[in-house]
């Protein structure tokens, strides 16, 4: 960390008293100061085209109408725009599938909402240090029973980030030709691709397509 000035932190998080507890928490720690708090993935980037930021938290999942202005596409596009800049993701998401994804993603650090503030201030120590992608210990936890256990034998082959992406967009509410324009594909390969998450998931209608997606955090 710096030693000469405070350390600037852009956060990000469509719920304004998460955004508050996140401020509280940072403005509790020495060195540490919020630059910047915002609702959305377009604020976020826009407010981070101007001026010098040493770190990133956001949410994973905001309201946004935008293609690649939430979600992992995001994040992918918060590490073309800011390489240098690490990127903690404070979550509630519950899909084991896309957090796996979104640990390989290049992100600095995830913590789980559930897992409170003290939680949250040991990632953004540990990250602000260069000590490593912080995982808090229930993201380690899924991680470890996912990628290294039996969980691999779910019977749930692990969606794609397209497939993802397609779930997300139409549990949303968006038809499928909206899908199809916002994500620039054919309207048959978005319907091929929800098609083939549905087998995949072992899920029979567009119903239990969304209860799914709303129950793990993907809508």
């Amino acid at each position: 960390m710096n030693a000469t000035r405070e350390f600037r932190i852009a956060i990000a998080d469509d719920h304004p008293v998460i955004r508050h507890a996140v401020i509280n928490a940072l403005s509790s720690l020495s060195g540490f100061t919020v630059n910047a708090a915002v609702k959305s993935g377009v604020e976020l980037l826009e407010t981070l085209s101007g001026g010098q930021w040493d770190m990133i938290v956001t949410d994973f999942s905001m309201d946004s109408a935008q293609r690649d202005t939430d979600g992992l596409a995001l994040i992918a596009r918060l590490r073309r725009q800011c390489p240098r800049i690490p990127i903690i993701v404070f979550t509630m998401l519950n899909n084991d599938d896309t957090l796996i994804r979104l640990s390989r993603s290049g992100v600095a650090g995830i913590v789980d909402k559930t897992e409170g503030i003290a939680e949250f201030q040991a990632a953004v120590r540990e990250v602000a240090s260069h000590r490593g992608p912080y995982f808090s210990q229930k993201i380690r936890a899924r991680l470890l029973r996912r990628v290294g256990g039996d969980a691999l034998e779910s019977g749930k082959p692990m969606l794609t980030k397209k497939e993802l992406e397609v779930i997300r967009h139409f549990a949303a509410g968006t038809s499928l030709t909206d899908i199809a324009r916002q994500v620039n594909r054919s309207i048959s390969t978005v319907a091929t691709q929800k098609s083939t998450a549905m087998k995949k998931l072992r899920l029979e209608t567009n119903a239990d397509l969304v209860k799914y997606a709303q129950e793990h955090g993907l809508a």
